[in-house]
């Protein structure tokens, strides 16, 4: 299926997969968070697992050169269904602003009838 993520939709979206796999590839810093991917760059491709392959593809895509608010991906149906899981993982973590759970809601709704 192919999707397509707002740039925010797709940091949030990495944010949950983080949180999900590797919470602490998260840093706290003066600007907010950043992300070391270290320890999913460093293993041999091989044994990345689906989750660990997708936040190499957000990433990538997020470093990508140029100016783009939109970001189009092919996901599987499993990779889809493991979003929607993750976002609603992410939902309850934290007590977030409204705009932030409608962004998140809406998009797991585009990604459960994908």
């Amino acid at each position: 299926m192919r999707i397509e993520f707002t740039s925010d939709e797709l940091i949030l979206t990495l944010m949950g997969l983080i949180q999900a796999t590797h919470p602490g590839m998260l840093r706290q810093g003066p600007d907010g968070f950043s992300v070391d991917f270290r320890a999913v760059e460093d293993k041999p491709e091989q044994e990345l697992n689906s989750d660990e392959q997708l936040l190499l593809k957000f990433r990538d895509a997020l470093e990508a050169p140029g100016e783009t608010n939109h970001y189009g991906f092919e996901l599987e149906a499993a990779e889809g269904t493991r979003l929607v899981e993750t976002l609603e993982r992410l939902e309850s973590l934290h007590a977030w602003p409204p705009d932030v759970l409608t962004m998140s809601r809406n998009l797991r709704t585009r990604l459960g009838a994908a």
